[in-house]
Parts: C-alpha cells; sequence; structure tokens
C-alpha cells in the first residue's frame, strides 16, 4: 500500500539526523567527549523543580488549557513587556507550547500555505530546513557572508511574489552570530517595504558576549508587532530542554490559528511542568551571570585553540556555538567528524546538516565543563596532526 504523497516527500527531503549517527558511534564508548549537543550543562535552577513538584503534589496532573495556565501567560507577558520591550494582552497573543520547537511548528501551521516562499540565511538552525516539506513551503537559503553576517543585498533580490516570511535566530546556532542594530534595522525597512512576516526564534537572547551587542527582540520595533512571531523556550536560559516548554507571541489572529492547530494535535502542554516554568520566570535573571561569564570564557578557550591548530573561524557573539572552516584541510565535514569520533572520541557536528553553503564547516559546541573541553581541543589538536 502507497504513503501519502507529503510522506514520500518527508522520506527524500529529511534524511536520518547525522547528530544521531553520531550518537550511534558514540554508544557503549566511555571515553567520548561530546561537543555535538545543543544544550546547556549547568543544572536547572531549583525555583523550577520545586514549581514543578509542587503542583504534582496538588494532583496537577490533568489537562491544562490550550493556551497554557492564565498564571504562565501573565508571568510570559510581563517577561516579554520588561526584557523584550513587547506589550501584549497576554490571553490573546502569548500561547505556551512544547518547547521552542513547537513553537516553530505552530508558526508554520498558521501563516504558510502550499507554495508559499520563506527565506533565512544560510548556514542555519537544522529544523527550520525539514519543516519546510511538511507544510508544502519552499526554504530558500541566502548564504551568509565570510564572517556570518546577513546579506542583506541578496536576501532582496531572492524576494518573490510567493515569498510570505523571513526567519532569523539571533544569536544563532550554529554560526553564533548577534544582529547589531542597524542590521535588525535594515532588516525591518526590508520587511515592511515587502509586507512579510518575521519569524524570530530567540532562545539563545541571554548567550551574548559582547558588551557593546544586546538583545533586539524586531517585534518591539515600531510596526513590527502585527507582522513579528517570536519564539522562546524554557530549554536555554533555564537549562531546561526536557521540560519541554516554550512560547510564541504573536498578533491575536494568529495565536487563535495556533491555538486551534495545538488543540487538534496535542491538546496542550504539560500542566504540572507550566508551574515549574512559572517558578523559573519569577527569578532575577542575575543567577545567569556567573554562568555567561563561565560560557564566556570557554567561547574564548574553543576560538584560540581552533585558530591555533590553523582553523579558520569566526569568533562568535553569541549562543554557545562556533563553526570553523575545513577549507586548511580539504577533508568534507561528514568525513571530518567520523573520523574524529572513531578515532579520538570526540563528537562534533558536520556542518552540511546547516544547510547547502556548510559542508566545509563544523558545528562545535562548547557547552561542557572547562577540562573536557580542553581535552577535546587536545584530542583535535592531534587529530589534525593525521590530516
Amino acid at each position: 500500500m502507497r504513503l501519502k504523497e507529503l510522506s514520500q516527500i518527508l522520506k527524500n527531503k529529511t534524511p536520518k539526523s547525522k547528530i544521531r549517527e553520531l550518537f550511534d558511534l558514540a554508544a557503549g564508548r566511555s571515553d567520548v567527549i561530546s561537543l555535538g549537543i545543543g544544550q546547556p550543562d549547568f543544572d536547572t535552577p531549583r525555583p523550577a523543580i520545586l514549581g514543578n513538584i509542587e503542583a504534582l503534589k496538588k494532583n496537577i496532573t490533568h489537562y491544562a488549557p490550550t493556551r497554557g495556565i492564565p498564571e504562565l501567560l501573565e508571568q510570559v507577558g510581563k517577561k516579554v513587556k520588561t526584557i523584550n520591550g513587547i506589550h501584549t494582552e497576554p490571553s490573546e497573543n502569548i500561547i505556551i507550547t512544547n518547547g521552542g520547537s513547537q513553537a516553530l511548528t505552530l508558526t508554520f501551521a498558521s501563516i504558510f500555505n502550499p507554495g508559499d516562499e520563506l527565506l533565512l540565511f544560510s548556514p542555519n538552525f537544522i529544523s527550520y530546513f525539514y519543516l519546510g516539506p511538511f507544510f508544502g513551503v519552499n526554504v530558500k537559503e541566502i548564504k551568509r557572508k565570510e564572517d556570518f553576517s546577513p546579506n542583506f543585498e541578496d536576501l532582496e533580490n531572492s524576494i518573490t511574489s510567493r515569498t510570505k516570511a523571513i526567519l532569523i535566530n539571533s544569536p544563532n546556532n550554529p554560526t553564533g552570530y548577534t544582529f547589531t542594530p542597524q542590521e535588525m534595522r535594515t532588516l525591518k525597512d526590508i520587511v515592511l517595504k515587502n509586507d512579510l512576516y518575521l519569524i524570530s526564534d530567540e532562545v539563545y537572547e541571554n548567550y551574548i558576549y559582547e558588551d557593546d551587542l544586546k538583545h533586539i527582540s524586531p517585534g518591539a520595533m515600531d510596526d513590527m508587532f502585527e507582522r513579528t512571531i517570536t519564539l522562546n523556550a524554557m530549554s536555554k536560559l533555564f537549562s531546561a530542554t526536557g521540560f519541554r516548554l516554550g512560547y510564541a507571541v504573536a498578533r491575536k489572529e494568529i495565536v487563535d490559528l495556533m491555538e486551534k492547530y495545538h488543540q487538534y494535535t496535542v491538546a496542550g502542554t504539560n500542566h504540572a511542568a507550566q508551574y515549574g516554568f512559572l517558578e523559573a520566570l519569577k527569578m532575577d535573571n542575575s543567577f545567569f551571570d556567573e554562568i555567561l561569564a563561565q560560557y564566556k570564557e570557554r567561547r574564548n578557550l574553543t576560538y584560540t585553540c581552533l585558530k591555533e591548530m590553523g582553523f579558520t573561524v569566526v569568533r562568535p557573539s553569541g549562543a554557545f556555538y562556533i563553526m570553523p572552516s575545513l577549507e586548511t584541510f580539504n577533508i568534507s565535514s561528514q568525513e571530518f567528524s567520523m573520523r574524529l569520533m572513531e578515532e579520538m572520541g570526540v563528537a562534533v557536528v558536520p556542518g552540511n546538516i546547516f544547510g547547502s553553503f556548510s559542508d566545509n564547516k563544523l558545528r562545535i559546541s562548547y557547552a561542557t565543563e572547562l577540562d573536557k573541553l580542553k581535552e577535546a581541543m587536545n584530542r583535535i589538536a592531534d587529530f589534525i596532526e593525521t590530516l
């Protein structure tokens, strides 16, 4: 019996994750240092844990309101107002989702029609590319400049009558690039001029290492709220990837559509865990200052070591990834990552999964303790000597 046409498209266009292949290679080995995983390594803050536990003690184990519990919607509304400058009516403009990934899925389901185009700068996060086939969306890549900054000339030249939206992720996974204020203003002008939506994935907003850079939420800019969908999650700031909680902020008509899709696919999000998210959001973000300083030290170490090894590498300004080029070594990212795992027990991610322009690059996560990071750098240096 034949599968539906969409299933055939997905089979061809959404291959098995290369990251999973690396994890398969690592299975059973005790010597592996992973620089591949995209999650923080610090403990989830205690208030988040206790909020979840107390909810369970009160038997809050039944269906939650589809959009999220009112207390959490209000707290997210306060957060996006004070931190991001986005003014909302929480009950109308916010929905709680199963992680940032589902917030992205709801966005695709709500604003795109089959045949629409989505533009994004490449390299970029893998899910952005592979969600397209689920909804019949043509994802068009705009090659970043050599320093990973956005190429706005190419972006504008790629806009057609079918273009519906531009998607950004700043700070960025996998490049670590963070938009400057001027770049965000330029992007805003392009969006308004061409009557487009802007999807802004802001999950790494707290991971910025340069004093002269601040996170900018385009949804807070003049004339942008009505056409911006802001996505975020509990995962990175609170090191709570397993909570699977995120949110989307958008105008009422979009959130209404998200709610319908949400209701008839997953019914809602984890009820008790929402109380953990609520307590986490009540925390003063100063708890993160020491963590950010540690990650900056790791960023500096990784950048310096890779540069000394002979990699062409751009120092990332945000997130916790660095993307060195392999152009000096005449080897593909797939072969490099597989051999590095097999021969040295270090997991890094091949760049070819992040778009069409990064087969000669690697994504390295420095979200691991400093001693392990130093050992991994030593192993990579030893591996380079064998090439």
